[in-house]
């Protein structure tokens, strides 16, 4: 629940593949838990659930932190199509800099709204927190491929650096948005 204002996300349902009168429910009850059941339509239309069950905090946001490489993939595409361009912007306002298009990311990165950046930062650090780095380290334990251990240990030590940034970095983005008068989500303070 979202903790000052009270408001929850509405529900999620998901049809299942395969199957159009199946679908996949969830939705965040009042004490925090999340709810997930799957539903039926009967012949006669009616709809009727099955077992349902309840995630706590902790495996919520590890279920976030698993999802998160499936949501890069699914992104990566779309922004990699708008890189040209980007990069002939960088290049008009920054000339032929080395850093230029550092320079730009970080003056479109001032462009975005202080509790969408917070927002996203919280993504990151739980995509690269700690249940994400014990399942690693799970998965580093035992691999016997020496290139998948390299690349694991390589992938561990840069999330680790970049999650302290990264709690930072939300902090204090929290703190502007709340300097703007905003809610913890970005509504206007009342």
């Amino acid at each position: 629940m979202r903790e000052e204002t009270g408001l929850r996300e509405p529900g999620l349902t998901l049809a299942l593949s395969g199957d159009p009168d199946t679908v996949l429910h969830v939705e965040q009850l009042r004490d925090g838990r999340v709810a997930i059941g799957v539903r039926r339509r009967s012949k006669n239309g009616e709809w009727t659930g099955s077992d349902l069950y309840l995630l706590d905090e902790r495996s919520c946001l590890a279920m976030a932190g698993w999802l998160s490489p499936i949501v890069e993939d699914s992104w990566i595409g779309t922004v990699r199509e708008r890189q040209a361009a980007q990069l002939r912007t960088s290049q008009e306002l920054y000339g032929e800099e080395a850093d230029g298009a550092a320079l730009m990311a970080d003056a479109v990165l001032k462009q975005i709204p202080a509790a969408l950046m917070r927002r996203a930062l919280l993504l990151l650090i739980n995509a690269i927190g700690p249940e994400t780095r014990n399942r690693l380290i799970e998965h580093l334990n035992r691999t016997g491929d020496m290139s998948e251990d390299a690349w694991l240990r390589r992938r561990l030590d840069e999330e680790q650096e970049a999650f302290a940034y990264a709690v930072a970095a939300a902090a204090l983005f929290d703190v502007i948005d709340r300097r703007a008068g905003h809610s913890p989500h970005g509504l206007p303070s009342e």
